[in-house]
């Protein structure tokens, strides 16, 4: 991601490659946790080379039980029958793909990756 940009232009870029649910939620927690736009950065090449004709989208997950363990989640919407299918192999090479960056920026528990039905 280039480091130049601010915050408002890399949200924005944000947008043109992701929905987004709850846009004002994911941009207050992306300002107290930086380290995700590199991930969703660096995610770009893994989602396009195995989920490539696929909708993406972002969200925040609250756990009622924990106000500080809410996280971001990026959503994959794969078909009713790739979901079936098994699609969770997939999904963990894209995370395998993602561990060293979320290391290298300390981001652990603030972002998953799931797959999700995309009702057409």
């Amino acid at each position: 991601m280039d480091e130049s940009l601010t915050f408002d232009e890399k949200f924005d870029a944000l947008g043109e490659y992701y929905e987004m649910k709850s846009p004002n939620e994911i941009r207050n927690f992306l300002k107290d946790n930086a380290g995700i736009f590199v991930l969703l950065d660096e995610v770009k090449p893994y989602l396009k080379q195995s989920f490539r004709n696929n909708q993406y989208s972002l969200e925040m997950v609250y756990d009622p039980e924990c106000e500080s363990c809410s996280h971001l989640v990026l959503r994959i919407y794969v078909s009713s029958k790739r979901f079936q299918n098994g699609v969770s192999e997939e999904i963990e090479y894209v995370r395998k793909n993602l561990r060293p960056f979320r290391r290298q920026y300390g981001v652990l528990s603030e972002f998953a990756i799931q797959a999700g039905v995309k009702n057409v």
